[in-house]
């Protein structure tokens, strides 16, 4: 059973068609996939100001209230990585969650992480999310909730937030279900996020086994139900980014919907753009639409983002050996669901997402 839905669950998380097959190859040949190195002279770990490491309480002394944290702090602290200026930053610092089974550098490093830096936001990333992905997402969420109050204490000012794939869905949780985050973000924006859900769940699920976090894809679920009952509380700046032609997240435009977001496709600020899911990452027509929010008042805006990013197949500033690599992950899927609990059911609702 589990090795027949195997490559449903990778045609789910991985969406390679966006690259050309000997371009990527050829740059991976000559760029293995990179990992984190450690003590960075750009980055600093949060973990050195956790208070006690089996503490699960935020570092702010002051209570936020919202749901209690199970993981503890030192786990969360451990996992986030910040620029050093996050105290000083000239601009909105900026958090970047990664997606199923994508590590940070993988995601990031090459392309948003590296221009944001570059344009002056301090920058924070999520390493890893637990077991690649595949377990409860309302736990593995307080990585964010924990990295968005660290941040915010740090810098003193509101923050923003970026996802890809079930980055974004973590995302969101976070701001629906823990109050006082609202008052911390300034942009939240989803890349290919499911926020409705998506058929790639079902098909995921489809030997009736898989995954925590695959169940929790479905837009059937309880989890996707609880998600978008409702707005988000009203302060952040939502943007939700979508393409039509996302071969993982389908079907399009409404699996990225979110009730109250700004709810875009990638076609409709270049039109016939063929942008796959792993595309988001690079694709400067995203990137145009992720600028204007991050520049803006407001969500993205359609008419006011600059069409000049429809000209050009990644955006300014990316490292195209390391895309190429880091996008390559298929040793990564394979080994992560090949060694992950399997389940035959959802994952119950917290009690504090549960209706009523």
């Amino acid at each position: 059973m589990k090795t027949r839905a195997i490559p449903l669950l990778l045609a789910a998380v991985l969406g390679l068609g966006t690259l050309t097959p000997a371009a990527a190859q050829a740059a991976a040949d000559r760029n293995p996939v990179p990992r984190p190195v450690p003590g960075s002279a750009d980055s600093v770990k949060s973990a050195k100001s956790v208070k006690s490491a089996d503490s699960t309480a935020p570092t702010s002394s002051a209570d936020p209230g919202g749901p209690p944290l199970e993981t503890p702090v030192a786990t969360l602290a451990a996992n986030l990585t910040c620029s050093a200026d996050l105290a000083g930053s000239a601009r909105t610092p900026v958090l970047l969650t990664p997606g199923t089974v994508e590590s940070a550098d993988q995601a990031w490093s090459w392309g948003y992480q590296k221009v944001l830096r570059e344009r002056g936001h301090a920058v924070c990333v999520i390493e890893d999310l637990p077991d690649s992905g595949t377990t409860d997402m309302q736990v593995t969420a307080e990585y964010v909730v924990y990295a968005l109050r660290r941040m915010h204490e740090v810098s003193g000012r509101k923050v923003s937030v970026i996802g890809h794939s079930q980055g974004g869905l973590l995302n969101a949780w976070a701001l629906r279900f823990w109050p006082d985050l609202a008052g911390k973000v300034d942009d939240i924006i989803g890349l290919g996020a499911p926020h409705s859900g998506g058929l790639f769940g079902d098909l995921a699920c489809v030997a009736g086994r898989c995954p925590d976090s695959a169940w929790q894809f479905k837009a059937s679920s309880d989890f996707v139900q609880a998600l978008i009952r409702e707005p988000l509380a009203a302060g952040p700046s939502f943007t939700s980014i979508g393409s039509d032609t996302d071969e993982v997240i389908f079907p399009a435009p409404g699996a990225t919907r979110f009730p109250g977001a700004a709810n875009l496709q990638v076609q409709q600020l270049c039109p016939g753009r063929l942008v796959g899911h792993m595309g988001q990452l690079f694709d400067a027509g995203v990137h145009a639409l992720v600028t204007d929010a991050l520049d803006h008042e407001g969500p993205a805006d359609l008419d006011r983002a600059d069409r000049g990013g429809c000209s050009r197949y990644w955006f300014e500033g990316v490292d195209e050996a390391k895309m190429a690599a880091g996008i390559l992950i298929v040793k990564d899927i394979l080994a992560a669901f090949l060694d992950v609990r399997w389940v035959d059911k959802e994952p119950a609702l917290k009690e504090y997402a549960a209706e009523g």
